[in-house]
């Protein structure tokens, strides 16, 4: 995907999320930081503070995740894995909604990058889980193990796909 491919995948993302009544009815949202080959998430991470909503982000310790609050005002350093992570903060498990990235997806079967990071921590919260991709990364015949938590609701630059089926956002079409 070039830069500007990318781009505008993620702000069509990012819109066709702030679409969803669940995300907008959450008080309060766990969102990934994304990498390079992920969908951008800084202006959901910005409209969520915006709406006044609580909301965390990943930090690894170990192997385990923790959902730490931020503010506008948080200061972040890269972790092993160049993904950024904040500095201080406090730890939460107050999550209505989980923003999550993936490699792949089949439906609402999801494969992440193998760490099982993102397993265990939903696995451990009750809350709404929502996946965020390019459209690109659907792979048919995704097979899942036991301890794979599914996603909620998926959303891409092109359709949005729950437990009822599958839609186009408004972004449905080819740009």
């Amino acid at each position: 995907m070039s830069a500007e491919d990318k781009d505008w995948a993620s702000g069509a993302i990012c819109d066709a999320l702030s679409g969803l009544s669940e995300f907008c009815r959450a008080h309060s949202a766990f969102i990934f930081l994304g990498t390079e080959t992920e969908p951008d998430t800084e202006e959901i991470v910005g409209l969520a503070l915006m709406l006044e909503r609580t909301v965390s982000v990943p930090r690894v310790h170990g192997r385990d995740m923790d959902a730490i609050v931020i503010s506008p005002y948080t200061n972040f350093k890269r972790n092993k894995w160049n993904i950024l992570e904040p500095v201080g903060g406090h730890r939460t498990d107050d999550i209505d909604v989980a923003v999550i990235p993936l490699v792949a997806f089949d439906g609402l079967k999801r494969v992440g990058h193998g760490g099982g990071y993102y397993d265990r921590f939903l696995s451990a919260h009750d809350c709404l889980k929502i996946g965020i991709a390019f459209d690109c990364q659907c792979a048919e015949g995704i097979e899942t193990e036991s301890f794979d938590i599914p996603l909620d609701i998926l959303v891409t630059e092109k359709r949005i796909i729950t437990r009822e089926g599958e839609r186009k956002n408004s972004y449905g079409e080819d740009k």
